[in-house]
């Protein structure tokens, strides 16, 4: 029993011992008395912590974290700030303040790791030589140097991908570790943002940075939806927007005939450079069955129907607003974007440019 005990009591004097807050001191050569901000990082954006200043190179932030984060010490009149993790420890920061993200860093483990994926990051020294290479190549018209260049640029970039994912899955046990994977988030494709939030969320899963890195699946949700739902061969998803003037306008009031919708806007050059073509087509085809339906993502609406005017667009012309949720419906990433439905609403063909539109109107209609 006394065993017992004493076990206890050790592991409670454990628990008491370990720090709930943190203390960052710096000391800065060069530097006098410069204010300096504490920041961290949230959805891309900076978010000030704290502010303090130096007395003869020399400051200090105290405070607490539920869990380690990155943050960032950013001096007045400096662009470059010092970057390490941030724990209920003591850390040090030891360097020159004209060269703020050398410094070194000690007492945050965290930063050691970070520090150790950034030296190892394949190709650096090489892609430089590279951008270098490629100007010169650029400026004296070598395009088969250009070409070779750009090759291998392809290649240190696809070593690079391939070291990032490694390091992620070696360090998922880690703040560092979901950091880099909430930064690689924004390139995944929806099974592998799957798979990434699953390695982590056993451990992490309350951790701001998995928060932030699961938001990243909605979207990605929505867009898989809307691409089956728009796939050749579905039914166009109906919506409801307002014309030109004022009225409106029913998707489904088109059935029985063949309909383009097409998502432009009055700034989108490729767009402008494309609506000859649309207007030969419609010329060609509208006797026969064959309708157009614009959609505009304009904000400014004046500059929508003067694109009208000058563009000579006679068909129906509807505008869509962020709220009306029909570019997210369609899965609208670019524009132009058409989609070309047969005469019950089913889409036969995606993105015609050209004369594929006509070729493949001829087809349906002649």
């Amino acid at each position: 029993m006394k065993k017992v005990l004493l076990a206890i009591f050790g592991v409670a004097l454990l628990v008491a011992c370990q720090p709930k807050s943190y203390e960052v001191t710096g000391s800065l050569e060069g530097a006098t008395s410069e204010r300096v901000i504490l920041k961290k990082i949230r959805k891309g954006q900076p978010v000030d912590i704290d502010t303090t200043e130096m007395v003869d190179g020399v400051f200090k932030f105290t405070g607490s974290l539920d869990a380690p984060e990155l943050y960032f010490a950013m001096v007045d009149g400096k662009q470059q700030p010092a970057v390490f993790f941030v724990s209920n420890d003591k850390i040090t920061l030891t360097g020159n303040v004209d060269k703020l993200s050398e410094v070194e860093v000690s007492g945050s483990e965290l930063t050691d790791i970070l520090t150790g994926f950034n030296e190892g990051v394949p190709g650096q020294d090489r892609s430089k030589e590279l951008q270098q290479e490629y100007q010169m190549a650029y400026m004296s018209q070598d395009k088969d140097k250009q070409k070779l260049i750009e090759e291998e640029m392809q290649s240190i970039m696809e070593d690079q991908r391939a070291y990032f994912k490694n390091f992620v899955d070696q360090n998922i046990g880690n703040e560092c570790g979901l950091f880099l994977a909430m930064n690689m988030a924004q390139s995944q494709e929806l099974e592998e943002l799957r798979e990434l939030i699953a390695k982590f969320e056993p451990t992490m899963s309350e951790h701001p940075y998995f928060k932030e890195m699961k938001e990243f699946l909605g979207p990605l949700e929505e867009f898989e939806k809307s691409q089956a739902a728009t796939a050749e061969g579905a039914v166009a998803p109906d919506f409801t927007l307002k014309s030109v003037d004022g009225q409106d306008v029913a998707l489904n009031s088109f059935k029985g005939k063949y309909v383009l919708i097409d998502f432009w806007a009055s700034w989108c050059q490729p767009c402008r450079q494309e609506n000859p073509n649309v207007v030969k087509a419609y010329e060609a085809f509208n006797a026969k069955g064959f309708e157009v339906v614009s959609v505009s993502v304009d904000q400014d609406q004046a500059a929508w129907k003067k694109a009208i005017e000058e563009d000579g667009l006679t068909w129906t012309q509807l505008i869509a607003d962020e709220a009306s949720g029909v570019a997210n419906a369609y899965g609208i990433q670019s524009i132009p974007s058409t989609f070309l439905l047969d005469k019950d609403g089913k889409i036969v063909a995606k993105n015609l440019r050209g004369a594929a539109l006509e070729e493949k109107l001829a087809e349906l209609l002649n």
